[in-house]
């Protein structure tokens, strides 16, 4: 299965934060971040 690598990035006060690079979407945590692209880009990945 395809993958679809999180742009990381940290704001000034230390916060991680998870870009999607398909969208721009932008999350706080890895879960949400897992979750959005299997629902939202999923299609692309199954056969």
């Amino acid at each position: 299965m395809a993958e679809l690598k999180a742009v990381v990035f940290y704001d000034r006060d230390g916060v991680r934060y998870y870009r999607c690079p398909r969208c721009g979407m932008l999350f706080r945590d890895s879960k949400e971040y897992t979750r959005h692209v299997n629902r939202s880009h999923g299609h692309l990945f199954r056969k």
